[in-house]
């Protein structure tokens, strides 16, 4: 409960805080009510936060405070144990960043090797089909060379079967065509 809240509270009548929680947002009522064991009032906030949403009896008021007072009995307990063992609240919040961070970076470790791992398989196939894709490129090139060379070779034989008369003029620019088509 805030320090504002409590310093009011002790300030002032039953009736002058009932009107005041009245006053204040459902929100901030409801974190009084989750909040109800550090506060010098708490049957008030209990009363305020059921006349807001739940119209508790008597008998359920009863059973939250006793809830809440256990609760608030196992908090002094904590806090006489950390005074006991000279721990201030900022070291236990520390110690558990402390383990939240080392279990953050265990988890972002295993990632990365996995990452890695899987980075290596890719690297490694990505490797193979480059060799392979420029193995497979150079022997096309070689392939389109000589079959260019063959067919300037077939060009001439054709320009020579048309001087020689055995193919027309027409039948020549047809072959001619499909031949230049290839190059």
């Amino acid at each position: 409960m805030s320090n504002a809240l409590t310093r009011y509270m002790e300030l002032k009548s039953e009736k002058s805080i009932k009107e005041y929680l009245k006053k204040l947002p459902d929100d901030t009522i409801i974190k009084y009510y989750l909040d109800v064991e550090y506060s010098p009032f708490p049957i008030l906030v209990i009363e305020e936060y059921t006349r807001r949403f739940k119209q508790k009896t008597k008998n359920e008021i009863i059973k939250d405070i006793k809830l809440q007072s256990r609760f608030a009995k196992k908090k002094a307990k904590e806090l006489g144990s950390m005074a006991k063992k000279h721990k201030l609240v900022d070291d236990v919040t520390r110690q558990k960043s402390e383990e939240i961070i080392k279990q953050a970076k265990k988890k972002g470790y295993k990632i990365s090797e996995k990452i890695a791992a899987k980075g290596s398989v890719i690297g490694s196939k990505l490797k193979s089909k480059t060799k392979s894709g420029l193995e497979s490129g150079m022997r096309a090139k070689k392939n389109l060379k000589k079959s260019k060379q063959e067919n300037l070779d077939l060009l001439k034989k054709l320009g020579d079967l048309q001087k020689a008369g055995i193919i027309t003029k027409k039948e020549f620019q047809e072959k001619k065509k499909k031949i230049l088509s290839k190059i």
